[in-house]
């Protein structure tokens, strides 16, 4: 990564915006948007004093000399700062944005293309299912009742997966909310612990991470460990979640419980059969 993504609360923050025109007006709005108290200057109007308290401060002034004095107060006064258009005069990049309520999407190119950012935004706004923000303030209602009564990260891991992908999920985003508290409930008070390994196999491009799928994406991202070909790519392997176990296929045994993803290149005959425990 050449820059680190996180998210920022501004609620009551101060942010100075410099500049005036349609690309100081449209950071206006985002940040506002944000709950930040946005106090806006000129080119003219601007100080180097006016930095001094700031949690962040943008320049949209679009003269190059002006940004970069705004920049450089900023950074002086060890304030991040943003400059539209000018990444190498910036701490920080402005990300397009897929605003779900509950549920934020940030998309980044680092500066290099911002029209290709907005049309990955088109893609990730095309895939989200409507109503999925009704998801994440469900969630919110049981997640003390589901930590109460699963105390063991993996077995709760399991649990939201399942609450994402199963018919709890389906039900609210029909509307059917009574239903899916009803199914809540029911969950938290049941087996919950997967009795076998769960075990996919994925045939794959070995090189080619364009050609993964939805769903294998899905599979990936849903398995506790990960064994794949040697030959597979790592920019495959990478999209697994995180802290997923990962390892070359070299005939493990699978721990009972564990869901497994095995990675095979589509031209590679299987090798050996899994053996769970």
């Amino acid at each position: 990564m050449r820059s680190f993504p996180l998210f920022m609360r501004l609620q009551g923050r101060p942010v100075l915006l410099v500049g005036q025109g349609d690309m100081a007006a449209a950071k206006a709005r985002l940040l506002t948007a944000a709950g930040a108290s946005v106090i806006e200057r000129t080119a003219v109007e601007f100080k180097s004093s006016d930095v001094a308290g700031m949690a962040l401060v943008v320049s949209a002034i679009g003269d190059d000399a002006r940004d970069a004095e705004v920049s450089a107060a900023a950074r002086d006064a060890h304030v991040p700062v943003n400059v539209v258009d000018r990444p190498e005069l910036s701490d920080f990049t402005m990300p397009a944005i897929v605003d779900r309520g509950e549920i934020v999407v940030a998309i980044s190119t680092h500066g290099g293309s911002p029209v290709l950012a907005q049309r990955v935004r088109s893609a990730v706004e095309a895939a989200l299912p409507h109503g999925i923000e009704r998801l994440v303030s469900f969630a919110r209602r049981f997640r003390s009742a589901v930590h109460a009564r699963i105390d063991d990260h993996d077995r709760r891991r399991h649990f939201w997966a399942g609450f994402f992908d199963g018919p709890i999920a389906k039900a609210l985003l029909a509307g059917r909310e009574r239903d899916a508290a009803r199914e809540v409930i029911r969950a938290i008070n049941g087996d919950l612990a997967p009795e076998h390994g769960a075990v996919v196999e994925l045939l794959v491009d070995a090189q080619d991470a364009d050609q993964i799928t939805l769903g294998d994406l899905r599979a990936l991202q849903q398995a506790d460990v990960v064994l794949f070909d040697a030959d597979i790519a790592p920019e495959i392997v990478d999209l697994a979640r995180r802290d997923a176990v990962r390892a070359v296929w070299q005939g493990q045994e699978i721990v009972a419980g564990q869901r497994v993803v095995r990675l095979k290149a589509r031209t590679r005959a299987s090798h050996g059969q899994f053996k769970v425990m």
